[in-house]
C-alpha cells in the first residue's frame, strides 16, 4: 500500500472515530444530554486536534522520506540523511538506523565504517545504542581479531535481543579466534538466558559443533533442543526464522541458519 493512501486512511478513520464520538449523545440521547456532557468534557476535542497535529506534523515533516523508501531510490535516500547526519548534525536514532540499512543495500560497507568513526567522536552513544547494526561489517568482513575487539567492547552496551545478539557474535568471534574455552562461556550463558528461539538455536549449533564441549554444555544443547521442538517443532522454528528477517543479521546469517535447523532435525531424531 502506499504511502500516501496510509496517510489519507489513517486520517480519515481517527476523524470518523472522532466524529462518531462527538455526534454519538446526540443521537441515542438528545441534545439536553449531549450539552452537559460537551460543557464537562470541552478538552476533549482539544486534545483530539492537538494529536492529530503531532501525528500529521511527524508524517509531513518525513514525508520525502517515506516516500524515498517506499520507491527504494537508494541514492537519494542516502543523500538525504547524510545531509542530516553531516551537514546538519542531527544524530536521531531511527534516520540513523535507516541510513545504515540504506548503506548495506547499496554494499557500501565504508560508509557504514566513516558513519561509525563520526559518531565515535561526536555522538557515542548513539553509536552504543547501534552498535549491533555496526557490527555487521566487522561480519562480512570475518576479521576474527576485529570482530572480537568490536563486538567485545560494545556486548554490554544494549539489552533486550540485541544484547543476546551481540553475545553470540562475541561467541563466534572467540570460535574464529580458537578461542573455544570463553567461547563456549558465553554459549552457555545464551542458552539460559536467551528468550529468543533463533539466538538459542545458533547458540546450541556452535556449542555442538565444539568437540571440546563439556557434559554441562552438551545437557544445555540437549534441554534447548527439547525445548524449542516442544513449542516450536520445525516449522514454528523456521517461521520464528522468517519473522526475524527484518533483523539484517538473520538474513546475513540466513546459511548458517539453514544449517543449524537441519543439524537441530538430526540432533531431535537421534534423541529419540
Amino acid at each position: 500500500m502506499k504511502f500516501k493512501t496510509i496517510f489519507i486512511l489513517f486520517n480519515s478513520v481517527i476523524i470518523l472515530s472522532f466524529l462518531i464520538i462527538f455526534f454519538m449523545p446526540l443521537i441515542i440521547l438528545g441534545w439536553e444530554y449531549t450539552s452537559v456532557f460537551w460543557s464537562k468534557n470541552w478538552f476533549l476535542p482539544i486534545m483530539f486536534v492537538a494529536v492529530l497535529a503531532v501525528l500529521n506534523t511527524y508524517f509531513l515533516s518525513n514525508w520525502r522520506l517515506f516516500s524515498l523508501l517506499e520507491r527504494e531510490n537508494w541514492d537519494e535516500l542516502i543523500a538525504l540523511l547524510e545531509d542530516g547526519v553531516y551537514r546538519k548534525k542531527r544524530y536521531r536514532l531511527q534516520p540513523l538506523r535507516v541510513l545504515i540499512n540504506a548503506y548495506l543495500v547499496k554494499s557500501d560497507i565504508e560508509s557504514i565504517r566513516k558513519l561509525e568513526n563520526l559518531l565515535k567522536e561526536e555522538n557515542g552513544k548513539k553509536l552504543e545504542a547501534l552498535s549491533l547494526q555496526f557490527g555487521i561489517p566487522y561480519l562480512l568482513k570475518n576479521e576474527p581479531d576485529e570482530m572480537e575487539t568490536y563486538f567485545g567492547t560494545y556486548r554490554e552496551c544494549v539489552s533486550g535481543e540485541d544484547k543476546g545478539w551481540m553475545d553470540w557474535n562475541f561467541a563466534f568471534s572467540l570460535l574464529l579466534n580458537q578461542k573455544r574455552m570463553e567461547a563456549a562461556e558465553v554459549l552457555t550463558g545464551l542458552l539460559e538466558s536467551s528468550k529468543s528461539p533463533v539466538i538459542l538455536l545458533l547458540a546450541a549449533y556452535l556449542l555442538d559443533g565444539d568437540a571440546e564441549a563439556g557434559e554441562t554444555a552438551k545437557k544445555k544443547i540437549t534441554s534447548t533442543v527439547l525445548h524449542l521442538q516442544k513449542r516450536y517443532g520445525a516449522s514454528g522454528l523456521e517461521k520464528e526464522v522468517e519473522k526475524s528477517r527484518s533483523n539484517v543479521e538473520v538474513v546475513i546469517l540466513s546459511k548458517l541458519i539453514s544449517d543449524a535447523l537441519e543439524w537441530m532435525d538430526r540432533y531431535s531424531k537421534d534423541l529419540n
